[in-house]
């Protein structure tokens, strides 16, 4: 069998205790690529009980079957940072599982979208969500701004990593490549920070000198209720 436990968006203290029961009598994995991980292996490990063996992409990915032959014979925990359902590879891992004819268990946990509530806006008030590139690529982006704005939603801007190699984009790059693209002016108002940890609601021009940790996300806000409104100005 293969369980999927979310770690939520902290360190090793986020696991659930129904997560921790469970890789307790486990053969336990965790993949670190999708996301940056705040936790340490080793504490995750005491709280277990159990030995934990770090997977790349690649692993789940191209070596997905071999992975998967192992659930048939003992119990899987594959630790997966925010909540296992929350990236496309974990989809594909479930659908290639269930045509293995192997169980599949999910544990959720909190992630960005969660976790957005932070922010101050109300949820049913978010558009399409889409991710700001290292590449130039940005017609994702443009329609999801553009459509987003149309119907007065606000928008979820994650921002492009690659975890293997320890490569995050910052805000004052996203702000740059979105400034260079002319989907958003020096003076708007938008909404940019890490969940948890020091989040602003500022100009554009004034974000540019926040010292913002990484991983971060952006919100261009829509049409704003007045709750939301004060909720921005005093609180953020």
């Amino acid at each position: 069998m293969l369980y999927l436990i979310g770690l939520g968006l902290g360190d090793e203290k986020d696991i659930t205790l129904r997560g921790m029961e469970i890789a307790k009598r486990c053969e336990c994995f965790i993949e670190t690529y999708t996301s940056k991980w705040e936790g340490d292996l080793r504490s995750l490990e005491r709280i277990i009980e159990q030995p934990i063996k770090s997977v790349r992409r690649k692993d789940l990915e191209d070596g997905q079957k071999e992975f998967l032959n192992n659930c048939k014979e003992k119990n899987v925990a594959l630790f997966v940072l925010g909540d296992p359902l929350a990236a496309t590879t974990h989809i594909d891992l479930i659908l290639e599982a269930k045509r293995m004819k192997i169980d599949v268990k999910i544990i959720h946990n909190s992630s960005v979208f969660s976790a957005l509530g932070e922010f101050g806006l109300q949820m049913y008030k978010y558009g399409r969500t889409v991710t700001v590139p290292f590449s130039n690529k940005l017609e994702s982006v443009k329609d999801a701004i553009t459509n987003n704005k149309k119907f007065g939603l606000h928008t979820l801007l994650l921002l492009d990593l690659d975890a293997e190699v320890g490569l995050y984009m910052t805000v004052k790059n996203a702000l740059k490549i979105l400034l260079d693209a002319k989907l958003i002016k020096k003076n708007d108002k938008i909404i940019a920070g890490k969940i948890g940890t020091n989040i602003y609601y500022d100009n554009v021009s004034n974000l540019f000198e926040k010292n913002i940790e990484t991983p971060s996300c952006i919100v261009i806000p829509g049409k704003l209720h007045f709750l939301e409104k004060e909720y921005l100005e005093e609180i953020l």
